[in-house]
């Protein structure tokens, strides 16, 4: 199990995606900013974070059908692979990735966001790998999180996909897929900080390998 954002990427995939889509409207950019210091709280608040993230993705995709949301992704997907500027692949992650692949691993990419565009990101990758994110739904106008595929819930959707309640490895960045990480047998916390490692140590991971990945 992979995590993808800050795991096999350098940075959030889907924030650089909603910026580049906020930076070609000028009055969602203003309708963003007064509502922003809130979104940010309930990011950071376990039991609202879909509501945070719902808040933020309404905003920069009003106005847009699924076809129009699949297109601004298929063009964001195409200006990262011509080299977009502050979002590579690490080259650790990659290789890691790909040694499973050889392996004849089953390999999954399970993420907070958004499926279509994790997809899309890994679109390469064919069915060598499969992928898990977060669902949306159309909702007055914009797209909000229907299920976000994040903590406890990448646990739920793992389950629910057919891979069972737990797995020989795992990835992530993050505490917040301690759960994923707790059960796997061998877990590994990539580029953590000193407060991630504990924080992820006082949720129960605590076999967990750090690994820097550039």
């Amino acid at each position: 199990m992979f995590d993808l954002d800050k795991t096999l990427l350098s940075a959030d995939s889907t924030v650089a995606w909603m910026r580049g889509l906020l930076s070609a409207s000028p009055w969602k950019r203003l309708a963003l900013l007064p509502v922003l210091p809130v979104a940010w709280v309930l990011l950071h608040l376990s039991w609202a974070r879909r509501a945070g993230a719902s808040v933020l993705l309404w905003i920069t995709t009003y106005g847009l059908d699924r076809s129009a949301v699949e297109q601004s992704i298929d063009a964001f997907a195409t200006r990262f692979e011509g080299g977009l500027q502050g979002l590579r692949w690490f080259d650790d992650g990659m290789e890691r990735l790909g040694e499973h692949i050889a392996r004849g691993d089953r390999v999954v990419v399970v993420t907070a966001a958004p499926q279509w565009l994790a997809e899309r990101l890994l679109v390469a990758f064919g069915s060598d790998l499969e992928v898990i994110g977060s669902t949306l739904r159309r909702a007055g106008g914009g797209w909000i999180m229907q299920r976000h595929c994040r903590g406890a819930e990448k646990c739920r959707m793992l389950s629910e996909a057919g891979y069972g309640e737990s797995w020989r490895y795992a990835y992530s960045d993050s505490e917040d897929d301690s759960p994923m990480l707790a059960r796997a047998q061998e877990a590994f916390l990539i580029n953590p900080s000193t407060t991630t490692q504990r924080r992820a140590a006082a949720r129960g991971v605590v076999h967990a390998t750090t690994v820097r990945w550039r």
